[in-house]
């Protein structure tokens, strides 16, 4: 099957070749450095190094525990990243160890990088499953291991009518350290060995809790309350727009917006969309202390943003996304207001619901009403000051992999 995919992506990477060098000469596809990155081979690193790739931000952050273990006992170790954001938060949270992007998933470039890399553990993140990768690092003797494995609702449909494609793939794989018990059950369904699966749990939960805001994110937003719309999608900007400007209207006319979108390269569209209905937008990057609404277009800071909260909202979940990470929040000691959409976060969503520190909105009409409550509640967010306190048990994800990865490596 490997043989299938390769005579399908290296002649449409010949063919499109051109092309992609024209957009990337044009910055369609962000500096023409970041392009060329991703053709170049791993450096050259010292035996038995450590491979850790991640897909973008969320998956760096989720890494970023386990990458500290490992250079903590002196294992050499190359970090790697999909996309630009995801590169640059690498390189904010793990300054000293290797890192850039991802080569490209082409047959030799990856046999090359793992040779002058003298990979001998590979370690993916959550998904990132990539077909020539794993085959070379199997074929070379290297180990792989999925770690915080996880399949989503809306991925593994698709996933499963390519089974006979991933079934040879997922043999090859050392283990897979599945996020909960149906991640493990999904990959084992896709033809994953079951003896080589485990539950170790959310790697995110091993986070440490972001630190209070600096001064300068502080002068840089100016007086609050705030409600924060943290990884937003399209059409949640619109949804918060309009909630907020009800909630100022009638309960509190001091409260101020926070808009970070999920994708920095929305900004622009986001703050056009802020100015549309009416109110003053400010960047956050510019100084927006004198703003309404603030859009925030640096990467890194939102988890610093929710301890600026009174209301707190995560995206990805009105939009049919998936939900994002709801224990940020949380750890900041703030109620996660969130959509129907949570199919991302199961496992967050099943530890942190018995806490009381979650509010579901089914749709944008009912956001206002949510928040609202929220608002007439003057004490609003005990609960999750308590709930922050009780996520320390549940830490160890990263502890477990690092086993793992340990005896692999040998």
């Amino acid at each position: 099957m490997i043989v299938a995919y390769d005579l399908l992506l290296v002649p449409l990477f010949a063919l499109l070749s051109p092309l992609l060098l024209l957009a990337a000469l044009v910055g369609l596809f962000g500096p023409i450095g970041s392009v060329l990155e991703r053709l170049r081979p791993l450096p050259r690193m010292p035996a038995g190094t450590v491979w850790v790739h991640a897909a973008s931000v969320g998956e760096v952050e989720a890494a970023a525990p386990l990458v500290a273990r490992l250079v903590e006992r002196g294992v050499p170790v190359i970090v790697t990243a999909l996309t630009v954001t995801g590169r640059a938060r690498l390189r904010a949270v793990l300054p000293r160890v290797r890192s850039r992007l991802a080569p490209l998933d082409l047959p030799g470039l990856v046999h090359l990088s793992l040779a002058r890399s003298h990979t001998s553990v590979l370690v993916l993140i959550e998904t990132e499953l990539w077909p020539n990768l794993i085959s070379a690092a199997a074929s070379r003797g290297v180990r792989v291991i999925v770690a915080g494995a996880r399949l989503s609702d809306r991925s593994f449909p698709r996933y499963r009518l390519f089974a006979p494609f991933f079934a040879p793939l997922l043999e090859k794989l050392h283990a897979v350290a599945a996020r909960a018990e149906l991640d493990r059950s999904r990959f084992v369904a896709l033809g994953a060995h079951e003896a080589r699966t485990s539950v170790v749990g959310d790697l995110k939960l091993d986070r440490p809790a972001a630190p209070e805001p600096s001064q300068s994110l502080r002068d840089a937003l100016g007086a609050g309350p705030f409600l924060v719309g943290g990884s937003t999608h399209p059409g949640e900007e619109e949804a918060l727009l309009s909630a907020w400007q009800r909630l100022r209207a009638t309960r509190a006319p001091e409260l101020r917006l926070v808009l970070v979108p999920r994708h920095p390269e929305r900004v622009p569209e986001v703050a056009r969309t802020v100015r549309r209905n009416g109110a003053r937008a400010g960047l956050r990057s510019a100084g927006a202390a004198d703003a309404d609404v603030v859009v925030v277009d640096s990467v890194g800071e939102l988890a610093s943003l929710y301890h600026l909260a009174e209301l707190a909202f995560v995206g990805g979940s009105l939009a049919p996304v998936g939900g994002h990470n709801l224990v940020e929040p949380v750890q900041a000691g703030r109620i996660a207001v969130h959509g129907p959409n949570m199919q991302n976060q199961r496992t967050q969503e099943m530890l942190l619901a018995p806490l009381g520190v979650l509010r579901r909105a089914e749709n944008a009409a009912e956001l206002e009403r949510v928040l609202r409550e929220l608002w007439l509640q003057p004490d609003r967010n005990a609960a999750a000051r308590e709930a922050a306190k009780r996520l320390e048990e549940h830490r160890g994800a990263a502890e477990r992999v690092l086993r793992l990865v340990l005896e692999a490596r040998g």
